[in-house]
């Protein structure tokens, strides 16, 4: 096999969405299962819809995930479509450039040799020209498209025009896809396309033939909505004398409702992945999982990135579209959280505590991260499991405390034996606190979970928390102190009120 050469090819008209994202995974695990190379091409001719800011996007969110293109867009690319800023990957490549509106000139020549070979011509047609005869055809009940007023007219190269490519009228049209096999169109419908504007900018059926050319690209990698466009791209091949590369064309991603998943459906973006707590390679995991599978009878589903490239195939690529599960990807992020090394665990957790206005000391935090990271499956959760350690006014739901039979009698009861018990201590280790406590709820005659949620209230603000007497011991015998007297002062002006 010659080099395998795959490429991410993405439109900046939008943030990528996590679908998107699929494609430049199997493109990558791809290419470097065979050695091969990675690049990335940013398809900008659509300038209406280019959106500021998608192409930092896309290079930070790769970074995000790990995956870094073996050729892209130089630092002096980026600068030319206003999408520099410091810090910017500089990357570097034989068959630059690698951004679409700085090879207009390419496209042109390209465009002229089709003409001079006799498979494009200029149309001058107006807009009001074509307007008119698509009116008359849907009069008509034809199927609407570009009649082929202009290919014989010999339409001067001095006026506004535009390039089409002819397409044959009978003819079929064969490729044999990696994926769904031998894909045969016995007719198109595709008339005679527009392949360069009268701006000089490329549609993309011509700059996509072009690049993937130039830029030696082996196999296509691409989602299945780009199989219609496949009959031209091999015309064109074919009116080129260009060997095609490989098509593999997989199935869309579906939202739980059965959806595609799209940017218009509102599909999460990496981004916001990342902004809800999700780790990297969880979701470089699990989205690679859907529509792929590493073999018949392999149950398994967590996947190292070593163990993603060595796995990875177009054999394992499903016909049928895949599900978008949410819930799944918080299930499986939550492995990957308990798999951390607790120092890696607290590294990643703490701009989310910053962020949510949370300043814990760090021994503090460390002493509680292991049992916090038992607990979670998102990094967003972690600061409200922890915020009681840091020196914010509690807020507390005091009518959570009165839950089993407890009432307010019996609360007080609770943390006026506690706080007795606790003040007693020497020691305020975990043993210490947990023999205390137990002991209370054992004269008091109550079940010790029904005791420990009005502790755990009234020291805490909630009903949910790391352990109890963990909690305790890091939080420190003179704040959980001092905790239980405010909550009994709570529970003498207002039994039942919020308390803060």
């Amino acid at each position: 096999m010659k080099e395998v050469r795959t490429r991410f090819a993405p439109s900046p008209t939008g943030f990528q969405h996590l679908g998107g994202f699929r494609t430049a995974f199997f493109a990558w695990l791809f290419a470097k299962h065979h050695g091969g190379k990675f690049v990335l091409r940013i398809e900008d001719t659509d300038c209406e819809r280019t959106v500021p800011g998608a192409v930092r996007f896309i290079l930070e969110e790769l970074a995000w995930f790990g995956i870094f293109p073996d050729e892209g867009p130089s630092l002096s690319e980026l600068k030319a479509i206003g999408e520099y800023w410091d810090g910017a990957p500089d990357f570097h490549g034989p068959y630059g450039p690698y951004v679409q509106s700085q090879r207009l000139a390419r496209y042109k020549e390209v465009a002229e040799e089709l003409i001079a070979k006799g498979f494009a011509y200029r149309c001058d047609c107006t807009p009001e020209m074509l307007e008119r005869e698509r009116n008359e055809q849907m009069a008509r009940r034809e199927l609407p498209g570009y009649s082929g007023y202009c290919r014989d007219r010999k339409v001067s190269a001095d006026v506004p025009h535009v390039v089409r490519f002819k397409m044959p009228q009978h003819r079929s049209i064969s490729l044999t896809d990696a994926v769904r096999g031998n894909v045969t169109w016995n007719s198109l419908s595709l008339k005679d396309t527009v392949i360069l504007k009268s701006d000089g900018f490329p549609m993309y059926h011509l700059a996509v033939v072009v690049d993937d050319h130039d830029m030696k690209i082996s196999h296509i990698l691409r989602g299945i909505e780009w199989l219609p466009s496949a009959p031209i791209h091999v015309l064109l091949y074919e009116a080129l004398g260009w060997e095609p590369p490989v098509f593999a064309h997989f199935p869309v991603i579906n939202g739980p409702d059965g959806k595609k998943l799209s940017k218009r459906s509102g599909a999460a973006t990496s981004r916001d992945a990342r902004e809800k707590g999700f780790l990297p390679e969880a979701v470089l995991n699990f989205v690679s999982l859907i529509g792929w599978a590493p073999g018949e009878g392999c149950e398994q589903e967590i996947f190292s990135r070593e163990e993603l490239v060595s796995r990875f195939s177009l054999e394992g690529i499903n016909q049928a579209s895949g599900i978008f599960d949410m819930t799944k990807m918080e299930w499986m992020n939550g492995l990957y959280i308990r798999k951390l090394p607790v120092d890696d665990f607290i590294k990643r957790a703490t701009p989310f505590l910053e962020a949510a206005g949370i300043h814990i000391p760090h021994d503090k935090f460390a002493q509680l991260a292991p049992h916090v990271q038992e607990r979670t499956k998102l990094l967003t959760e972690i600061a409200p499991m922890v915020d009681f350690l840091s020196d914010k006014p509690l807020h507390r739901d005091m009518a959570a405390m009165f839950q089993k039979g407890m009432d307010p009698g019996k609360a007080r009861e609770v943390l006026q034996r506690s706080h007795s018990a606790l003040s007693n201590l020497p020691d305020f280790s975990v043993t210490a606190i947990s023999d205390a406590l137990r002991a209370v709820a054992t004269e008091l005659g109550l079940k010790p979970g029904s005791a420990f949620v009005v502790l755990r209230v009234a020291v805490t603000g909630k009903t949910i928390t790391p352990p109890l007497f963990e909690s305790f011991a890091v939080l420190g015998k003179e704040k959980v102190l001092v905790r239980i007297s405010e909550a009994l002062d709570a529970l003498g002006s207002n039994n039942t009120a919020t308390q803060h």
